[in-house]
């Protein structure tokens, strides 16, 4: 019982962090509607590049470290400052090197642009967040995880919580202002909040550091350090460590982001008790060896590489095609682009929530029930395809008006609201199966499937963008997002030993999905003809968005998906008899 309150622990931590990341995300939205209003494709093009670019190469500071880190610092807190500043000094190495990466990429977009237009402007947003990787990943990811590592969520949430304000808060006033080169403005305005979080974490650290004085009195052992290296056998992995390295790292992960992004736990657990030993004299840089450390730098590079490839993999697949669309299609297609898909994305935190909730729950029964694995999984599958079926129609419906409010071309781009939205159902599916490979210590497999569909979808979007622009890329997100579930979906059959009748499984549920879609359409085509002011779209879409939920409820009741026995036979799966 005491593992489980250890878990229980782990999961009221991870809510506090996840409930201050909708509050944030909310407001995001709000700030992200007004931003698209009063600026137009163009700079929401450049806006979005800039920091997708960012993104692509913040994977080199990142790195994975984090998950090492939290995981050897949970298990022994004296060396938390000793981590701290290691790991500072070594993701500032690795910024810099992403920094030169991306200024190149910067210059060599820059020449092959044409003269005037919004060249320079694009140069120097791109050029200004670069500075983000002497800051986000050295100081503030860093001062993140060490709070993490020592089960103290409730101080991260809040510092998220201020700091998604603060950033909302400028920038409204900075683009209503109507300052001079407004997307530097708003960079610029991203970087003090993260300043400021640092500051703000960094107080917070200080004072513990000054109250808890063993935080500070640990170090690095090669022979302590060796003994994280043992690979469980399937089902030995404690659950603790899975809800603390997986589900807390994806949740931090998640604020620059804005999407799904996985990181697999090592597979060392946070949850296992060590004794250290005598610290051992380390061979160093600096003789003090309190700053650079080159073994335990050595030593996490060496066990964080897996996860970079996992992390690299899950975020360029996810952010590549919008700067092949950029480079192809130009920034307004950018913009164009995204002001639709921001309603598909506001819905990708809902990926970690599901982490969070199935991955202990399912660690537990893969611990001791090995064998209930497969019909969970089914299960859960089920009832995942249940729930997101009618935010697939639902979320085009209502996005329409806001689209309209938006002004310039935007509704142009409302396809993408539908096609982006079909994609999330295999996301959200693609989430609970990532679970289950953690589970039966598969991790090398999901990694090796995302590759192959970071490689598929980048040829296909470069085959697709240029005849159908922003639409075949919409086309190839959800072509991408279907192929990589399939590729799951058969790998993990064979690893649980669990097939599925696919056709079975689908046929009711695209059934459903098939009536909901005729549905919208006409009732988009009786109740929207000549009305395209956001006032009577507003009307239109509340008036389709009441009779599709209607119609949902009595589909879903009628042909058995909320069944009470259906709930039971999951529960049945669930429980596990300590």
């Amino acid at each position: 019982m005491a593992e489980m309150e250890r878990v229980s622990r782990v999961s009221k931590n991870a809510i506090a962090l996840v409930t201050a990341k909708l509050a944030t995300s909310g407001l995001s939205f709000f700030m992200a509607i007004i931003i698209n209003k009063q600026l137009g494709p163009v700079l929401v093009g450049v806006y979005n590049f800039a920091f997708v670019i960012y993104m692509i190469f913040q994977v080199l500071p990142d790195f994975g470290i984090g998950n090492i880190s939290i995981r050897d610092v949970s298990q022994d807190n004296a060396k938390l400052h000793y981590y701290f500043r290691n790991v500072v000094g070594l993701r500032m190495l690795l910024g810099l090197a992403a920094f030169i990466l991306l200024t190149t990429t910067n210059l060599i977009t820059l020449a092959a642009q044409s003269p005037g237009g919004i060249g320079a402007e694009k140069f120097w947003a791109v050029f200004v967040i670069g500075f983000c990787f002497f800051i986000e990943q050295p100081f503030s990811n860093t001062l993140v995880e060490n709070f993490i590592a020592l089960e103290r969520l409730t101080v991260v949430a809040l510092v998220y919580l201020v700091v998604g304000i603060l950033k909302v808060g400028l920038s409204i006033y900075v683009v209503l202002a109507g300052f001079n080169n407004v997307v530097v403005w708003l960079i610029l305005i991203y970087i003090f909040t993260l300043l400021y979080s640092v500051a703000h974490f960094y107080l917070i650290y200080s004072r513990l550091l000054k109250r808890q004085g063993e935080l500070k009195s640990g170090t690095w052992d090669k022979a302590a350090a060796a003994a994280l290296l043992k690979v469980p056998e399937t089902g030995e992995v404690p659950q603790e460590a899975l809800a603390a390295e997986f589900a807390l790292a994806s949740a931090m992960a998640a604020e620059t982001m804005d999407k799904v992004q996985f990181e697999a736990p090592s597979s060392g657990g946070a949850g296992t008790a060590t004794t250290d030993p005598e610290p051992a004299k380390s061979h160093t840089f600096w003789r003090k060896g309190r700053f650079f450390d080159r073994e335990l730098w050595l030593y996490l590079l060496r066990s964080a590489w897996p996860l970079a490839v996992v992390s690299s993999a899950i975020t360029i697949y996810a952010i590549v095609d919008v700067p092949i669309l950029s480079w192809m299609k130009g920034d307004e297609v950018v913009g164009l682009y995204a002001a639709a898909a921001m309603f598909a994305k506001a819905f990708v935190f809902l990926t970690i929530a599901i982490n969070m909730a199935v991955l202990p729950a399912v660690s537990k029964v893969g611990g001791k029930h090995p064998e209930k694995l497969g019909p969970t999984w089914e299960k859960l599958l089920f009832y995942c395809v249940v729930v997101i079926a009618p935010l697939m129609v639902l979320t085009p419906i209502l996005a329409r008006p806001v689209l309209i409010l938006e002004g310039f071309d935007y509704i142009d781009a409302w396809v993408v609201v539908w096609l982006s939205m079909a994609a999330m159902v295999f996301t959200f599916m693609e989430a609970i199966s990532f679970s289950f490979f953690i589970v039966i210590n598969k991790q090398k497999k999901i990694t090796g499937i995302i590759i192959i569909g970071l490689i598929l979808k980048a040829a296909l979007d470069l085959i697709v963008i240029p005849l159908w622009s922003y639409t075949g890329m919409a086309v190839i997100v959800v072509v991408s997002e279907f192929l990589v579930f399939m590729m799951i979906f058969y790998t993990l059959s064979r690893e649980l030993k669990h097939k599925i009748n696919l056709l079975k499984f689908a046929a009711a549920p695209v059934g459903i999905l098939g009536i909901l879609y005729l549905t919208a359409l006409l009732l988009h085509n009786f109740l929207t003809i000549g009305k395209d002011t956001a006032g009577s779209a507003a009307v239109a879409a509340v008036i389709a968005s009441a009779i599709v939920a209607g119609l949902y409820f009595v589909l879903a009741y009628g042909i058995g998906f909320l069944r009470k026995s259906r709930l039971r036979e999951l529960n049945d799966l669930l429980k596990v008899e300590d």
